[in-house]
C-alpha cells in the first residue's frame, strides 16, 4: 500500500480553516499517485465541497508543490476531451483539431478546464 502523499497537508489545510471534513478530503485524495491527473469536478462531486473551496485548496496544493497545474481542452462539437493538455495560457494554439470527431476548435482557450496533476 502507497503511502497518501496529501496526509503531510493536513496540518496546513486545517490551519488555513477550509470549511471541509479535512480527514475526509486526505482520505479521498490518498487515491491519487504521482502522475494522476485530479479534477476538481471529481472532488466536489464526491465530497460535496463548494467547487471554489476545491480550487482554492488545490491552488493552494499548487503553490506548495503537491500538484501542478494544467489546462484541458474539451471539444464543443462532441463534448469529449479533445487528447490535448497544456502547461500554460500561451502554449495553447489559437486553432486545433479535436482527436476524436476532427472538428476545428478555433479559439480552444474558451473550452479549457484546469485539471491538475499530482507530482
Amino acid at each position: 500500500m502507497q503511502l497518501n502523499i496529501f496526509a503531510k497537508v493536513a496540518p496546513l489545510l486545517k490551519e488555513q480553516k477550509f470549511d471541509i471534513d479535512v480527514d475526509k478530503f486526505i482520505k479521498f485524495m490518498g487515491h491519487y499517485h504521482p502522475e494522476d491527473w485530479v479534477y476538481p469536478s471529481a472532488i466536489h462531486r464526491n465530497l460535496k465541497i463548494d467547487i471554489r473551496t476545491v480550487y482554492e485548496i488545490l491552488g493552494l496544493l499548487d503553490s506548495k508543490k503537491y500538484v501542478e497545474s494544467y489546462l484541458q481542452i474539451d471539444c464543443p462539437n462532441c463534448q469529449k476531451f479533445t487528447g490535448f493538455t497544456y502547461r500554460s495560457i500561451g502554449d495553447i494554439p489559437q486553432v486545433l483539431s479535436c482527436t476524436n470527431c476532427d472538428f476545428e476548435i478555433v479559439d480552444p482557450l474558451k473550452h479549457a478546464v484546469l485539471i491538475y496533476k499530482v507530482l
